[in-house]
């Protein structure tokens, strides 16, 4: 009986103690991926850390405002052209950057094509100046989509409609 609480005392105080091991990755000048228990030495180089501002992101587009109908509940409505300045509408050509497999790019393009508006894909794994292009514009991902002097990360048809007719 003594030996069985022996063993799980040391079997509980084992697993406490292995329970409280950090483990630490770091890549050094070589690009070597190296894990140890122990922090990289000090003199290896620190990552630097990009730190997003709001003003990094395309704002989202506003609201939709409510009316009040008859029975004083508020439904959403679309403002009626009377109600609100008349903005000229996007006329320019629309840039996509792309890629063969991206279902969203293949949805955007869809969308502009059935609404008429008019745009150039490009395919940043076919062509590297696209790429250097997209790196350049501070693409994250794909779709890309350049409305103007207005960027776009992915594809929601409201947020494009937004920018086509508040375009700069």
């Amino acid at each position: 009986m003594f030996i069985r609480i022996l063993i799980a005392i040391v079997t509980l105080m084992l697993a406490i103690s292995s329970a409280g091991a950090e483990m630490y990755q770091w890549v050094d000048e070589n690009g070597v991926v190296t894990f140890k228990d122990a922090p990289p030495p000090t003199s290896k180089k620190r990552k630097k850390v990009k730190v997003y501002n709001d003003s990094d992101f395309a704002p989202a587009p506003p609201d939709q405002p409510v009316a009040k109908t008859g029975n004083g509940k508020g439904t959403a409505t679309k403002s009626s052209p009377s109600a609100t300045a008349k903005k000229e509408r996007f006329t320019g050509t629309v840039e996509i950057y792309v890629t063969d497999w991206c279902g969203y790019c293949k949805q955007a393009q869809r969308y502009m094509k059935s609404k008429g508006i008019p745009y150039v894909a490009y395919d940043i794994e076919k062509d590297s100046a696209a790429r250097q292009r997209h790196k350049e514009l501070g693409g994250r991902g794909v779709p890309l989509i350049i409305i103007g002097s207005e960027k776009m990360n992915g594809f929601s048809p409201e947020t494009l409609e937004y920018y086509l007719n508040n375009s700069r």
